[in-house]
């Protein structure tokens, strides 16, 4: 009889799981013993920019065109496009021109598609796809772990440990740009299934980078849901250390709301005159500052790391009052790392977009109700070795995407594509009405505390089924002390009236029909440990997945 585990949304055989641990297993020793290390990172990433454009049409052609059941395919079928139409496009116009024209003909695929909610749909073709409709056929798959989802219990994704040794050079100019490299580091980030910390703990280990401590907001032991991933962290664990003599430190589980114990090791840190580089998830850091101050603890003089969530200014300050310093990441596990901090940046989360790996196109999208478009990002692999691979595929994220020389060393080496205040629109969809990134975050972050006290990482809404009714919940801390529910209700409406499109009339409907509700609690955190500004609870994630 076939064995089958639950891992994300999809069931992976058994063999599937075994068979990705030994790859893993068998990979680990030649990674550590035998990839090269860039000895000029700066001509490493110039080396790339120049060959992107045949790396992009080798994928093209052993990833999409000799796949006979690839959906790239069939949607280039749809459009005409041949594989030497798109070689010529390239060599003449370069990639994001080419992916532009791509797009114009119909080949790309929405957020909805690529997570197999729904089917590819174009005039006159509808095509049937699933999460792993998308798994590059090229990658080795070592590491098989799942997304951080939202909506869903996340998709899964295979990660290739050939993949990483593309992330040295980027990597390494990165910590000079921010004045980080040769600090330990620490993190504090969900284990396997999720692969996130993971993949950086082995990055870094390679690199000769000390990793001194790694929390976990989940379980990370053998027997916890998640096929193979006990085990994963145990082999990484005595792998590095047999190999490199840069040993990992296994997992310390330590749930968000018990940060007390790393707050106190940052703490004595702090006394050393030791500087720790914190890799954390934008509102556990926020929640690590918040603890400090509630201890009387100083753990200044410390840089975070931020990644998962929009890095806002309202939680920025909360970490500059605990005197420490803060960088972020832009990432997807479904594409890798795509951005890293500027070191002379002109925004509060300025990126290098990592162009050696991905192409890059801003389309304006409509949102119902939404007076202005959104420059819509969309996502192209360059490379064979990526987790998943993407054509134009939707990310639900938008921002100020220009270019510019800004004379750190990213920018030195060629990577002169920026981003900054990114943020997402996809999830911001609830009860009839579409809420924009960075007003609800305002909302939430600045306002709410302001009038009520707390904490950026206070308030969130949720969006619930009661009864079969969609209900929205402003959701707020206990901590906040006692709250008059129906005055914030009233002033959480008379808001949302004055941020949101169409507001005016989406709010009369929510006090008739007391859509909206409050519930004192603690934020929801996802699959993942992330706080979401707009959470959907489980039965509506099952009802979407």
């Amino acid at each position: 009889m076939l064995v089958t585990i639950a891992w994300g949304d999809t069931n992976v055989t058994l063999w599937n799981d075994l068979a990705a641990g030994w790859r893993y297993a068998r990979g680990l020793a030649p990674y550590m013993r035998d990839t090269p290390i860039p000895a000029d990172p700066v001509a490493a990433i110039r080396a790339q920019l120049a060959s992107r454009e045949s790396a992009f049409l080798d994928t093209v052609r052993g990833g999409i065109f000799a796949q006979a059941d690839s959906p790239y395919r069939v949607l280039l079928q749809y459009a005409g496009a041949t594989e030497q139409d798109i070689a010529a496009l390239v060599r003449g116009a370069g990639i994001e021109a080419t992916l532009r024209q791509l797009y114009d003909a119909g080949v790309y695929v929405t957020l909805d598609e690529f997570k197999g909610r729904v089917p590819i749909t174009r005039p006159g073709l509808e095509l049937p796809v699933t999460s792993s409709s998308f798994d590059n056929p090229l990658s080795k798959g070592h590491l098989r772990g799942v997304t951080g989802g939202s909506r869903t219990k996340g998709t899964r994704v295979l990660l290739s440990l050939d993949d990483l040794t593309g992330e040295f050079a980027g990597s390494l100019l990165w910590l000079q740009a921010n004045r980080a490299l040769g600090l330990p580091q620490a993190y504090w980030r969900p284990a396997a299934p999720s692969t996130a910390a993971l993949k950086w703990v082995l990055i870094w280990a390679r690199l000769g980078t000390s990793v001194v401590r790694w929390y976990t907001q989940t379980h990370p032991g053998p027997l916890e849901p998640g096929g193979l991933s006990g085990l994963i962290v145990h082999a990484t664990t005595w792998g590095l250390t047999a190999l490199a003599g840069h040993p990992a430190p296994y997992p310390r589980y330590l749930p968000t709301d018990a940060a007390e114990p790393m707050v106190r090791w940052l703490a004595t840190e702090t006394r050393r005159g030791v500087r720790i580089y914190i890799d954390a998830i934008v509102s556990s850091a926020v929640r690590l500052c918040i603890v400090a101050r509630e201890l009387g603890l100083d753990i200044s003089g410390h840089l975070f790391r931020t990644v998962a969530e929009p890095l806002t200014p309202a939680k920025a300050q909360v970490l500059y009052d605990a005197g420490c310093d803060v960088i972020s990441a832009y990432g997807l596990v479904d594409a890798g790392r795509i951005g890293s901090s500027c070191g002379t940046p002109n925004a509060l989360d300025d990126m290098h977009l990592l162009t050696t790996r991905t192409g890059f196109l801003q389309v304006p999208k409509e949102l119902a109700g939404w007076p202005q478009p959104v420059g819509a990002i969309h996502l192209t692999t360059l490379r064979p070795t990526a987790p998943k691979l993407l054509l134009n595929v939707e990310t639900g994220d938008y921002g100020v995407m220009s270019e510019r020389q800004c004379g750190c060393t990213l920018g030195e080496a060629g990577l002169t594509t920026h981003l900054h205040t990114i943020r997402n629109y996809e999830k911001l969809t609830s009860a009839g009405m579409h809420f924009m990134g960075a007003d609800l975050l305002e909302l939430l972050e600045v306002v709410l505390p302001q009038r009520y006290g707390g904490h950026p990482t206070d308030y969130q809404f949720v969006e619930a089924e009661e009864s079969a009714q969609t209900v929205l919940k402003l959701v707020v801390s206990p901590s906040v002390g006692t709250l008059d529910a129906a005055e914030v209700k009233g002033f959480v409406l008379r808001e949302l009236e004055r941020r949101t499109a169409g507001g005016r009339l989406m709010t009369d409907i929510w006090r008739d029909s007391d859509t909206l509700q409050i519930e004192r609690a603690q934020p929801y955190t996802t699959g993942s440990a992330k706080i979401q500004p707009l959470h959907v609870m489980a039965n509506r994630m099952r009802a979407s997945s």
